[in-house]
């Protein structure tokens, strides 16, 4: 049956970061449009959208009702950062910049009207704009999930205001979401939503590392803290990530353990052009390569693999995105290459074409690099954690990751037996597409849930 659903994503309603949130996020919309639902995106506007709509609209050479000058104002606004830029260069001046943007917001008026809302001094009114994107000429690979939606609502400084009111313990923003059947929110997020007694809300749980990796910041526990007490309070089920990820919350917050929940794996695309019977690459210099994708994060554990590549010299590694001061390291080997960031075509020719790729993370909660290069039919090395191993199984090479000998020794493997791991891929595809494919993720995120108690036995 056809749904109305409000998606409530930071990651896609606001200029997005490309991160495991967003990937999820675009093919959990992908597929569930497949499906033939109707999708609504909350975005968040500010004074950066609305001077972006005054300068198109001085031409006044369209109609004052019409849409086509708003709607690309809003595109632009949601393509307005450059990925290609490096971030900041040390933890202060990010810091700083967070802590200027929220002063700045704080005494804009979209701060207030949020404000006002949230203490039921300002009513709720919808602002919906239809997504008629015939009259864009052109929409560049990186929005096209944006075409996924029918309409959007308008939120002036919503997802900005989420975490002040976190942060100064201010009432949560608030959303009429009357009008729909299902409310999804991607991650944890600060709102109060306001609708129909028959309307489902699912929460999705990716990890919950901001709660226990040691090396994150105080400010970030605590937003992430009362974002995710917010959502739980109003979630009526659980979407995670992974078994692992569901675990893990089982075990930290026993007390949400009444809400039925299920997991939902990501997903990526199985429907590429045929790779089953493509040779094994050689390497664009005719020399074997590894990639590894990487954040900023300690967990990501990409030094270990760079000191690896010291006592790999017949090989080379590629490291895309941003690895903060690795790549300023001494003694870097001349057989690494940082890419920084690549946009996605780019990074699936680099996995495609390398001998494997690598995942030394110590804490994740998934890992979606690994499926799409198994929809590569890339072999994959990666840390012997948990969450891995769920993904992975016996597909994937496996290594110590605090032990750069073991990475050796992993590389070294896969290289001398390229057909064998490839093979082993080709062989489990069709189960492959059928797990992480996007078609199959509508099912699993709108289908009929377990009973909480069936899951906790089940695990």
């Amino acid at each position: 049956m056809k749904q109305n659903i409000l998606v409530v994503s930071e990651a896609l309603g606001e200029p997005n970061h490309k991160r495991g949130i967003f990937h999820f996020t675009r093919e959990l919309m992908r597929s569930i449009a497949a499906e033939g639902h109707e999708l609504t995106l909350l975005v968040e506007t500010g004074r950066r959208y609305r001077k972006l709509r005054r300068r198109e609209r001085r031409t006044k050479l369209f109609p004052t009702e019409a849409r086509n000058i708003e709607l690309l104002a809003l595109y632009r606004f949601l393509d307005e950062i450059n990925m290609a830029e490096p971030p900041a260069r040390n933890g202060l001046r990010r810091t700083l910049d967070w802590l200027r943007h929220k002063v700045t917001m704080s005494v804009s008026s979209d701060y207030v009207a949020c404000f006002l809302r949230a203490i039921c001094m300002r009513g709720l009114h919808a602002r919906l704009i239809e997504n008629k994107t015939a009259a864009l000429e052109y929409i560049p690979p990186d929005l096209r999930h944006l075409e996924l939606f029918h309409d959007f609502q308008l939120e002036p400084g919503f997802y900005t205001y989420q975490d002040s009111s976190a942060l100064l313990m201010l009432p949560p923003p608030r959303i009429d979401a009357r009008d729909y059947d299902v409310i999804v929110v991607d991650t944890p997020t600060r709102v109060a939503i306001r609708r129909r007694p028959d309307a489902k809300v699912i929460c999705v749980v990716h990890d919950l590392l901001p709660l226990t990796d040691l090396k994150l910041s105080d400010v970030a526990t605590r937003l992430f803290l009362s974002r995710l007490l917010t959502s739980l309070k109003q979630a009526d089920e659980l979407a995670f990530v992974s078994k692992h990820s569901m675990m893990r919350f089982r075990e930290l917050l026993p007390q949400f353990a009444h809400l039925p929940a299920r997991v939902v794996y990501p997903r990526t695309r199985f429907d590429a052009p045929d790779v089953l019977h493509l040779p094994a690459p050689s390497g664009r210099s005719g020399r074997p390569n590894f990639v590894i994708i990487v954040s900023n994060e300690p967990r990501k554990n990409v030094a270990a693999v760079v000191r690896a590549f010291r006592n790999i010299p017949q090989a080379d590694l590629v490291v895309i995105g941003y690895a903060g001061q690795i790549n300023r390291m001494r003694d870097i080997p001349k057989n690494v290459r940082f890419a920084g960031y690549v946009d996605e075509q780019e990074k699936a020719a680099l996995i495609a074409e390398a001998h494997g790729l690598i995942m030394p993370s110590l804490a994740e909660g998934f890992g979606i690099p690994i499926i799409e290069a198994l929809a590569a039919n890339t072999p994959v090395l990666c840390s012997d954690i948990a969450v891995f191993r769920e993904v992975a199984g016996e597909l994937a090479n496996y290594f110590d990751p605090f032990a750069p000998d073991s990475i050796v020794a992993s590389v070294t493997q896969v290289l001398a037996r390229q057909e064998e791991y490839r093979g082993k891929i080709r062989a489990r595809r069709s189960e492959l597409s059928e797990r992480f494919g996007y078609q199959t993720q509508a099912r699993d995120f709108l289908g009929r849930i377990a009973p909480p108690e069936r899951l906790v036995a089940a695990q």
